[in-house]
């Protein structure tokens, strides 16, 4: 069975902590200077979405929520909860990995935003707490920057833009008005925590009526993987704690998205990601070489801030022990 392991935010990037710029896993470093290795264009989220036919204008928010269990009708928008902050003399963007939202601070929000925005036809809701939707009326899916690609920067040069009669520049700057006089916000101010201040719209669209199945199965908690794999009546089933927990078989192709770097990275926590790279390879990067017997051909896919590192690896990776391995940061 080919085996595909999606790992983003692994590679570091140029500006990140020392820590993280410096960590060596040394037996991932022994794997990837033995594969057979290409770039692609995209982050992480690109190229999962083209795997199943889609582009950077998928409609994330319909197949999200339809797999959360949501509606299948409609045109949806993601409304995903931010932070923002100056830092350095610029305003940044951080997602809700920073927020650590109760259900309680997500419920009040929702009702104020429906009651607010009622009049503009959008309908709010929240089935989990950092991911955030909004039911737009026909015609007014605005041209989105994704929430990956937008994350670090400032959100005033990406903000969504439609050419209906909804303002969506406005409907940004109202909600963040909106949100930032909420009575849980001023009491997170006092208390020198993050502030709920802003929601980032993207990925709108309806639900596809047929996807490709882009593999036999697959194994995440990531939501978007996930979304993907039921829309395409692939089979999801839960991550595994490790490779060796992952079961086999001849005749399919699984991915596997091992995600538990992502919110220590976007909350700047390098002990926290270092610890969780540690356990990465300890758990299934130290066992990659003991498994092609199993799998036959396992894919490391490493996106980095300017395009995706895609590392083949299969029974002739054995004969090439004489390659020097080299630091992650090597290829970021």
């Amino acid at each position: 069975m080919p085996l595909t392991l999606l790992v983003p935010d692994l590679l570091p990037p140029a500006d990140a902590p020392p820590a993280m710029r410096g960590a060596r896993l040394r037996e991932l470093e022994r794997c990837l200077v033995r594969a057979d290795a290409r770039r692609e264009p995209g982050t992480g989220t690109a190229w999962l979405l083209r795997q199943w036919g889609l582009g950077p204008d998928a409609p994330v928010a319909a197949l999200s929520i339809a797999a959360e269990g949501g509606p299948r009708d409609g045109s949806w928008l993601r409304a995903d909860p931010v932070h923002q902050r100056v830092e350095r003399d610029a305003l940044v963007l951080h997602d809700a990995s920073v927020l650590d939202l109760t259900r309680e601070e997500v419920d009040a929000a929702i009702d104020a935003l429906n009651d607010f925005f009622l009049a503009d036809g959008l309908l709010f809701a929240a089935p989990a707490l950092d991911r955030w939707y909004a039911l737009v009326p026909d015609g007014e899916v605005p041209a989105a920057t994704p929430l990956a690609d937008a994350i670090g920067r400032n959100p005033f040069g990406m903000l969504p833009a439609g050419n209906g009669k909804l303002k969506w520049a406005s409907i940004f700057s109202e909600a963040q008005m909106l949100l930032a006089a909420l009575p849980f916000n001023r009491r997170r101010e006092s208390e020198g925590r993050p502030q709920l201040n802003g929601l980032w719209f993207w990925g709108g669209g309806s639900l596809p009526p047929n996807l490709p199945r882009a593999f036999d199965q697959v194994a995440a908690a990531d939501p978007l993987a996930r979304s993907l794999a039921l829309a395409s009546d692939c089979p999801a089933r839960p991550l595994p704690a490790a490779l060796s927990d992952l079961p086999a078989s001849p005749a399919n192709a699984c991915l596997a998205v091992l995600d538990a770097l992502q919110a220590p990275f976007r909350r700047g926590d390098a002990d926290a990601w270092m610890a969780a790279a540690m356990q990465l390879e300890r758990d299934w990067f130290g066992g990659l070489r003991d498994s092609l017997h199993r799998f036959e051909h396992i894919r490391l896919v490493l996106p980095s801030a300017r395009d995706t590192a895609v590392f083949d690896l299969d029974r002739r990776a054995r004969w090439r022990f004489f390659r020097r391995p080299l630091p992650l940061a090597f290829h970021a």
